[in-house]
């Protein structure tokens, strides 16, 4: 799967965020290098999906830290790599029950991705989270073993002064 360098999408390393922000992050325990989508709501109902951030092992990356949608799905893909017996085998991160627009081939950002659009391909993604305040930080970890993901959702401490 030959993909260009992610598009308006910005890595950070483990740690290297400052402050109370929201951030959509993904980290790749996966011993194998792990590129992600993720589709989101628009306000008029129609849905964005974009792609894909490349993740090597070890790393954790955040899609663009302007973005605070309600709702996040999400797809992960394996570069294609050997297994024990020899196949090439891609590992795919996603669950059945909701599709959107995907480019296999490179970048995509669509609109109206609910549906098929130009040259793209429909592909199941993952719920990531609903219902997210504006400024909360999500984390999604591809673990090693290749099927299970770890999710975190954190919202910033509140202060208050007497």
């Amino acid at each position: 799967m030959g993909r260009l360098a992610a598009f308006a999408l910005v890595a950070v390393g483990l740690g290297a965020t400052t402050g109370a922000r929201a951030e959509i992050q993904f980290c790749n325990k996966f011993p194998q290098k792990v590129y992600v989508a993720i589709a989101y709501p628009q306000a008029d109902q129609s849905w964005i999906s974009r792609g894909w951030l490349e993740i090597d092992t070890g790393d954790c990356a955040e899609f663009d830290s302007a973005l605070h949608p309600s709702a996040v799905y999400y797809r992960g893909e394996s570069v294609p790599y050997r297994n024990a017996s020899g196949a090439s085998v891609t590992r795919v991160w996603s669950s059945s029950g909701r599709q959107f627009a995907i480019w296999e081939k490179d970048n995509f950002h669509y609109w109206n991705a609910q549906e098929r659009v130009l040259n793209s391909t429909l592909a199941d993604f993952s719920l990531l989270a609903d219902g997210l305040a504006s400024d909360a930080s999500v984390t999604v970890t591809f673990e090693e073993d290749g099927i299970h993901t770890t999710t975190s959702v954190q919202a910033p401490h509140s202060h208050t002064s007497n």
